[in-house]
């Protein structure tokens, strides 16, 4: 190899090192990120815990949630493309931790993902308990029976 081409071999290898260092860094910020979030939501539900009134009454928590939910499954699949194309890189080596950098952040997206869709499902449910009941209660089977199939 030629003194110029050692010189061009090099350089590229300190770029690819340098776009490993800048993935490392960018993947290990987005996940302490999510896992922080994540955190967020758990501190949310643990005040909410205990309340004994309508949490979502309007539903626009609901529809908050579902928007968070949705964006996490985008990140999480764009995430396990990346994922793939890492692996199959021949540039990387296993050692290079982009691939387990991606794993991570992806655990850390499906987390995030499941507990917010179990939030959204708690107050869901919360607040259900806590709806006032319209119906009549019924003494006897039959009594349910006569109300739901009246005779015409």
């Amino acid at each position: 190899m030629t003194p110029v081409g050692a010189q061009v071999f090099a350089a590229r290898n300190l770029e690819l090192l340098a776009a490993i260092e800048n993935t490392l860094d960018a993947l290990n910020s987005d996940t302490s990120l999510l896992r922080a979030i994540h955190a967020g939501y758990e501190e949310i539900r643990d005040r909410l815990t205990d309340s004994s009134i309508t949490i979502d009454d309007g539903g626009r928590i609901q529809s908050m949630l579902e928007k968070a939910g949705a964006v996490c499954s985008r990140i999480y699949h764009d995430a396990c493309k990346r994922h793939e194309a890492a692996c199959q890189d021949p540039q990387l080596r296993p050692d290079d931790g982009v691939a387990e950098a991606y794993c991570e952040f992806m655990e850390a997206v499906r987390n995030l993902h499941d507990y917010i869709e179990e939030l959204r499902e708690w107050i869901a449910t919360h607040d259900a308990v806590l709806e006032p009941s319209i119906s009549p209660a019924f003494s006897s089977v039959d009594d349910l029976f006569d109300d739901l199939l009246p005779l015409h």
